[in-house]
């Protein structure tokens, strides 16, 4: 439809949120930005705001315009801009969004925000509805959501902390797969990293202490953490075990991958004290499983499970994708029917979302039926008792939907809902962890090395990089 956008006058203040929602109904792929009004020409979109009117034009073929007297406040002249693009793209494409003009990560803390704001539940959901343009099945969600976390958000002390660790590893790398994780050669980095990542976690202790920080919740990512032997895992475990956690609620390690779910491994957690852990089939087809690259079937996320019940695992979560390729509605279903057969405490249904990089994007092209999918699994898990407790979106995610944790009631993830809301400060060691740093009214990032190699071979600087996390808690002491 277009390769180039054009932002001229105010509109370049809003280049950034203009790009995403007007990516919302574009194919992946790339766009020319401009600063400077199109001369002549087709294949573009051009966005211009000043003192007296706002306008935007498609040119792509056809040349279609809308323009409107500019708003008093910047905030006003801002919504109907997104509103115009909305309208105008909405109309060209056929395309329409679930959640209207709303593009970020974290549509639950701006629909939080809102109710807030308004005091009045109808005003706030006219706004939403009608200015935002939210669609009424999206908002409840968004409702039942808030309500699920607030005790949760009642609760944390104001010097509370989770814990998150890195280990980035995995047996095979998925073909969706946009986090960052090391397989093949890179496991030869494993017992090195582990040993560094140990030291991290030392520095971390010291903060912990000396700053009077209480761990709500740890938990173990990845990659794949059950990617170490039963061995590292206990060393990891151990190291963990130095902290002061008498005040955590959770622990949480993903054994995502079937294929690596052992019994030793299970025991080793569970003497470790892991309360909870997720075991993730993604889908309960062995066609699609083949098709993305997992390393597994469909059997060993039974004998997974298995394994993990015997060893006295009862809080289990399960992840799945809509929209992956292969997949249809119907194999859709049959999965969310094995694995809610399996009784895990969490399911998580991902919406795929796709790096332009990516293999799956570069053999299969733009996904598709992954609404249909969202809907059948927001019915099928309701009616198994589950209710929508955590919701994230991501960049690229199929038909501008998102991904919804699920759980049977008082099976919620603490963590999960800490770190989406940004309710508490998270302290992230190792490879491409990101630590979020939550106090004052302000969000602070301190990110470590993205690759492995470059986490061992520059450990110096990310323990450095960690009197920035000491000083934010001295000199916050007074408020936080």
């Amino acid at each position: 439809m277009t390769d180039k956008l054009y932002f001229y006058g105010r509109a370049v203040d809003y280049k950034y949120e203009i790009e995403r929602l007007t990516r919302c109904f574009l194919p992946p792929g790339p766009l020319g930005l401009h600063y400077d009004e199109p001369v002549s020409g087709n294949n573009y979109i051009a966005f211009s705001a000043d003192e007296k009117y706002i306008t935007v034009t498609v040119s792509d073929g056809e040349k279609l315009q809308l323009t409107e007297e500019t708003a008093d406040r910047d905030d006003l002249t801002e919504l109907r801009l997104w509103r115009m693009i909305y309208k105008l793209m909405s109309a060209r494409t056929g395309i329409t969004l679930p959640w209207g003009i709303l593009t970020g990560v974290r549509p639950v803390k701006v629909i939080k925000s809102v109710y807030e704001r308004y005091h009045n539940d109808s005003e706030a959901e006219r706004f939403l509805t009608e200015e935002v343009l939210v669609s009424k099945e999206k908002l409840a969600t968004a409702k039942k959501i808030i309500s699920v976390q607030q005790p949760f958000a009642d609760m944390l002390h104001r010097r509370s902390v989770s814990l998150y660790v890195s280990i980035p590893f995995c047996p095979t790398r998925c073909s969706y797969c946009s986090f960052i994780s090391s397989s093949g050669s890179a496991l030869k980095l494993k017992g090195e990293y582990l040993a560094l990542l140990l030291k991290e976690l030392d520095v971390y202790k010291d903060i912990v202490r000396d700053c009077g920080l209480e761990i709500t919740s740890v938990y173990v990512g990845g990659g794949t953490p059950t990617m170490l032997e039963a061995d590292e895992l206990s060393r990891l475990l151990d190291k963990l075990s130095e902290f002061d956690l008498s005040h955590m609620r959770e622990f949480t390690v993903e054994a995502g991958r079937p294929d690596t779910v052992t019994a030793d491994k299970l025991k080793a957690l569970k003497s470790g004290g892991v309360s909870r852990i997720s075991i993730n089939p993604q889908t309960m087809n062995d066609e699609v499983l083949k098709e993305i690259g997992r390393s597994h079937t469909a059997k060993q996320v039974y004998e997974a499970f298995e394994l993990a019940r015997q060893a006295g695992f009862d809080n289990i979560n399960a992840d799945i994708i809509a929209g992956l390729p292969k997949d249809t509605p119907d194999s859709f279903h049959d999965t969310l029917t094995q694995v809610c057969g399996l009784s895990p405490e969490n399911v998580t249904v991902h919406t795929l979302s796709l790096k332009r990089s990516s293999t799956l994007y570069q053999t299969h092209g733009e996904p598709s039926g992954a609404g249909d999918m969202v809907a059948d699994a927001t019915k099928f898990l309701t009616d198994a008792g589950y209710q929508p407790y955590y919701m994230y979106r991501q960049k690229n995610i199929t038909d501008n939907l998102e991904n919804i944790g699920w759980c049977k009631p008082g099976y919620e993830c603490l963590y999960n809902i800490f770190i989406m809301e940004e309710l508490q400060s998270i302290l992230a060691a190792g490879c491409a962890a990101s630590s979020k740093l939550v106090g004052n009214g302000k969000i602070e990032r301190i990110v470590n090395f993205k690759y492995p190699y470059e986490y061992i071979s520059r450990f110096d600087e990310v323990t450095k990089r960690k009197r920035e996390i000491e000083e934010f808690f001295i000199d916050n002491r007074q408020t936080l």
